[in-house]
């Protein structure tokens, strides 16, 4: 009788441990590929004004983050067009 042997998953296809804290906010501002300093200081703020601390910020509040960020940035373009069409008009 042939003995079963247990296959031993790759480290790739192992559970990677997600960073956390300033390691995630600076992996996702150098992935963004958006000045640093510009966007690492929006998030900052962003997750500030919702008294999210830095040093222990996780995957879903960074994503919350990154939402309102988009979300600040189209209304100021719809705005800024809508203005800009408005002037046209005349």
């Amino acid at each position: 009788m042939k003995k079963k042997t247990k296959k031993k998953s790759s480290p790739s296809k192992a559970k990677r441990q997600l960073p956390t804290g300033d390691e995630l906010l600076n992996q996702v501002v150098k992935l963004t590929g958006l000045p640093h300093k510009a966007i690492k200081n929006e998030l900052k703020e962003i997750l500030e004004k919702k008294n999210i601390n830095i040093h222990q910020l996780n995957l879903g509040q960074l994503r919350c983050a990154a939402a309102s960020y988009v979300r600040e940035i189209m209304v100021s373009l719809i705005e800024k067009y809508s203005l800009r069409r408005n002037d046209s008009v005349h």
